[in-house]
């Protein structure tokens, strides 16, 4: 359930809460404000990673870029205002073509440290675990049809094509990035990890009380 917004710099940033009703963060707002590499980014590589895993949850007919109203339709669903994303989508397409590539998001994240923690795209929320993984939990019990203890490319591609709507190429992105190990198989522990790390993946495939 969303709680109160707050706002600054015209940023709406929802605070959220549990479905008890007990509050699990306090409305936070994120501002675009610049900040130097040096001061914020101790590994641009790993920055430069989450921010494609971030890409591959909005990028939702998989062509290799976002477009705003594919940015408007993910983060409205997090409970910014629409036009709180648009002035998000203005900063971060540098070269105005009307289009995020990868290398402007990558480069916005690293750039917009806010962006690493906030609703719809980094680990917000993160110091939920439990809650977190409950849910990651209960969709990965709901991908593994054969409950063999490993979602497959097929199982993960059936689940999304019913219940999102992801093209195939987006699907077989998600996978990429889901698969840590690149052993051709999603196990339990990496949907938890991918699930804290990335509130983007939470609002894109979540289901439950705590998924966003």
């Amino acid at each position: 359930m969303l709680s109160v917004l707050a706002s600054v710099n015209g940023f709406m940033v929802p605070g959220l809460q549990t479905a008890a009703g007990a509050r699990i963060a306090h409305a936070a707002a994120v501002p675009l404000a610049t900040v130097r590499m040096s001061e914020v980014v101790d590994d641009v590589e790993q920055v430069y990673k989450d921010a494609d895993a971030v890409f591959a949850c909005i990028d939702t007919d998989g062509n290799g870029a976002i477009t705003q109203e594919e940015l408007i339709s993910h983060l409205t669903s997090s409970g910014y205002k629409e036009e709180a994303v648009e002035k998000i989508f203005s900063k971060l397409d540098t070269n105005k073509d009307g289009a995020l590539s990868k290398e402007e998001l990558r480069e916005g994240m690293v750039n917009y440290s806010p962006l690493r923690k906030a609703p719809g795209f980094g680990n917000y929320n993160a110091e939920f675990k439990e809650e977190i993984f409950a849910d990651a939990d209960a969709l990965f019990d709901a991908i593994d049809q054969d409950q063999d203890g490993e979602v497959t490319d097929v199982e993960l591609r059936i689940h999304l094509r019913e219940f999102s709507q992801y093209s195939d190429k987006a699907i077989t992105a998600i996978f990429s990035f889901l698969d840590l190990d690149a052993d051709g198989g999603i196990s339990r522990d990496e949907i938890r990890k991918a699930f804290v790390s990335y509130s983007a993946l939470r609002q894109a495939i979540g289901a439950g009380p705590n998924y966003k």
